[in-house]
């Protein structure tokens, strides 16, 4: 358990990396249209990837975790942590041009395989084991394929 902690911490101060070269890269796009759409999505994306820095980071330096009363333990501050990068994945997915593309789709349907492990963890506990169970690779899995199919249907449908 201390060993996940440590891992989280990691790519918590990664995640922060990678949101501050994103945003510095993002900047110019946003001072060009700083009302579109996809600057709209851009800082979205950014949000939750802040949010899922900040809970993998807090996941990693503390135990649990008391918030509006409510107390945390530090796998439920990482599920979120999960959940949190899942959308901004998706989120990024949704705001490329061309939604029907390899990158789009791709990105889309990680991103609901991210929100959906979070979710998962989130309402079964944390594993007593290291490797995920069964359960959790077919969640994650059927999750992705039937997000991806969706995202596919809606995408036609918009095209």
């Amino acid at each position: 358990m201390h060993q996940q902690r440590r891992v989280s911490l990691v790519v918590g101060a990664v995640v922060l990396l990678v949101l501050a070269w994103l945003l510095w890269i993002g900047l110019e796009a946003l001072a060009v249209e700083p009302l579109s759409g996809t600057a709209a999505a851009t800082l979205v994306g950014a949000l939750a990837l802040f949010l899922g820095a900040l809970a993998f980071l807090l996941a990693g330096l503390r135990e649990r975790l008391t918030v509006a009363g409510r107390t945390l333990e530090w796998w439920q501050l990482q599920s979120v942590g999960f959940v949190c990068l899942g959308l901004s994945m998706t989120v990024s997915g949704l705001a490329q041009e061309s939604l029907l593309a390899f990158y789009s789709l791709s990105t889309v349907a990680a991103g609901l395989g991210f929100v959906a492990f979070g979710i998962q963890r989130l309402r079964t506990g944390l594993p007593e084991e290291t490797e995920p169970s069964m359960r959790q690779v077919a969640t994650i899995v059927v999750g992705t394929i039937v997000g991806f199919l969706l995202f596919v249907i809606v995408a036609i449908r918009l095209a």
